[in-house]
């Protein structure tokens, strides 16, 4: 087992997690067909709880943990970093079981005070998860602080692949029963998929106490930490991470409940209608989630790299991964943007996620903001600027909640009103972290220079769908608009708007030969010859 360097963790958690997306976007309609639009209203609207709860028990400190390991290590002390690991995997266990207490106790007030009170058995199902997902946490904080994104790759795939089988099989049997009780049944594989995935983290982990650290020379003197200082700082970073990535859990449960409630207000009377209205929102939101995995990794990558750069005061190797990181974020987001809005109606059919594609043709520019905001929620983390992220969160989530309020009300907006907020959410945020980051970092971050070249392929891109759609189109009305026929089409499709996006790239200067030599070699050799020879 050995570190890997920023560019190899970030393909490696890359490619696990697309895989963990697809996987997702293949159970989402295998899953609709169970439990049809009103039940997959109901799993999400417990989904969003239970997201909620493990952002608030542990997602903020498993990068607390990153942060602090990676640290530790970068000052030569190794047994402080396991000691740290040891400590956040007890606390997080008691945190985790303290919560599922807490929700299963809840339960019915939670699923009534957000206006969906068949959610109850749901809710309930996904208690056992929030002690588990804790920690495993623990465990995937502790291997990225060390950059070795193998382990938590492939624990990802082991979680997602468990998850579907359990959660299918569960939901096809108690939906025979009821609604409720069959989206009940879509969420127990979350529990038993973590469960697996913990216990094959917990295997490495005891095979990677042999693994020896690479000693930094120029770094202090060795000093060991007692108990209480290694988790006064685990708090110190946890706190005000947990608290950023909480309130915007927080927001979207609020935000569950404010469109629902304000659907009524719209003219949508029916219980069952409005859940179908939000059905719409959540398979929007799941999909604009698939391009931002990559941005994920990006950040799972970068936070403890940034953090050692920090720590030892590298001010040149944190400015070069701060420019990689925002030029990926541009690279992978804008060309995700404009193709699921051209592509919108041909994506909805292939997947099978039945009426609501138009939502995608506008709001799929959110993808970019969401992006850029992430990478710079973890810059600003790396670099300590921890509640500046809370402030600029904290203002564009209040955005939110007041635009959908208003304009989700609208009868001709109605559940169209929840994209115009969530693009407000994203946008405000973007524009204060940047400000903070050019006076933290004393120096100047354009988001507009950057995001010229990817911008120019993405058109040129589109452009290229554009005709293929049109012949494709043509052709389909003189053999037959079939499913199996269309679906082909649309990955021919995606296959060649990806080719042109990097080609247009590569002619721009948007991504260079160096940057294609940091990569791992297994991804720079199924570049096509016409694109690789043009790297200059």
């Amino acid at each position: 087992m050995k570190e890997q360097s920023t560019t190899k963790g970030f393909a490696v958690l890359s490619v696990a997690g697309m895989m963990v997306k697809i996987l997702s976007l293949l159970y989402v309609p295998l899953l609709l067909s169970i439990i049809g639009d009103e039940g997959y209203g109901i799993y999400a609207a417990a989904y969003d709880i239970f997201s909620l709860v493990y952002v608030m028990t542990s997602s903020g400190m498993q990068v607390a943990i990153s942060k602090q390991v990676s640290e530790l290590i970068a000052l030569n002390n190794p047994k402080d970093a396991i000691k740290t690991f040891k400590l956040a995997r007890f606390m997080l266990m008691i945190m985790g079981f303290l919560a599922a207490i807490i929700v299963l106790i809840s339960a019915s007030r939670i699923a009534n005070s957000t206006g969906n009170s068949k959610s109850y058995y749901a809710i309930l199902a996904l208690t056992p998860a929030m002690v588990v997902t804790s920690i495993l946490a623990a465990y995937r904080g502790y291997f990225q602080g060390l950059s070795i994104m193998t382990p938590t790759a492939v624990s990802q795939i082991i979680e997602q692949i468990t998850n579907i089988i359990f959660s299918l099989v569960f939901a096809y049997i108690m939906m025979k029963q009821s609604v409720d009780l069959g989206a009940a049944g879509g969420t127990i594989g979350t529990a038993i998929g973590a469960l697996i995935a913990a216990y094959y983290l917990s295997k490495v982990y005891k095979k990677s106490k042999d693994m020896k650290f690479k000693y930094n020379e120029e770094s202090i003197t060795v000093r060991r930490l007692s108990n209480k200082t290694l988790l006064k700082r685990l708090f110190k970073y946890g706190f005000p991470i947990t608290l950023s990535s909480g309130m915007q859990y927080l927001g979207a449960v609020i935000d569950l409940t404010i469109v629902k409630r304000r659907l009524e207000v719209a003219g949508i009377y029916l219980v069952k209608d409005r859940n179908i209205k939000y059905s719409i929102l959540s398979k929007y939101r799941t999909l604009l989630y698939v391009p931002l995995t990559i941005i994920a990794a990006l950040s799972s990558a970068l936070l403890p790299a940034i953090s050692r750069a920090m720590v030892l005061k590298n001010k040149k190797e944190v400015k070069e991964k701060i420019d990689f990181a925002l030029k990926i974020s541009y690279i992978v987001s804008i060309p995700s943007a404009v193709g699921l809005a051209v592509l919108s109606k041909e994506i909805y059919r292939l997947i099978k996620y039945g009426a609501g594609y138009e939502i995608m043709t506008y709001g799929a520019i959110i993808v970019v903001f969401m992006a850029i905001v992430q990478i710079q929620t973890t810059i600003l983390q790396s670099i300590n600027k921890l509640y500046i992220v809370i402030v600029s969160l904290g203002i564009g989530i209040v955005a939110k909640l007041v635009a959908n309020y208003y304009l989700v009300a609208i009868p001709s907006l109605n559940i169209n009103g929840a994209v115009i907020g969530s693009l407000l959410c994203f946008l405000i945020p973007m524009i204060i972290n940047n400000i903070a980051l050019n006076s933290a970092l004393k120096v100047r971050i354009s988001l507009i220079k950057v995001a010229i070249k990817p911008t120019a392929a993405a058109v040129l891109m589109a452009i290229v769908i554009k005709v293929l759609n049109f012949n494709f189109g043509v052709i389909l009305k003189f053999v037959g608009d079939t499913y199996i026929l269309s679906s082909i089409f649309t990955i021919i499709s995606i296959g060649i708007g990806m080719m042109v996006y990097l080609y247009g790239l590569v002619l721009t200067g948007g991504i260079t030969k160096k940057d294609m030599d940091a990569l791992p070699n297994k991804i720079t050799k199924i570049l096509p010859r016409f694109i690789s020879h043009r790297l200059r």
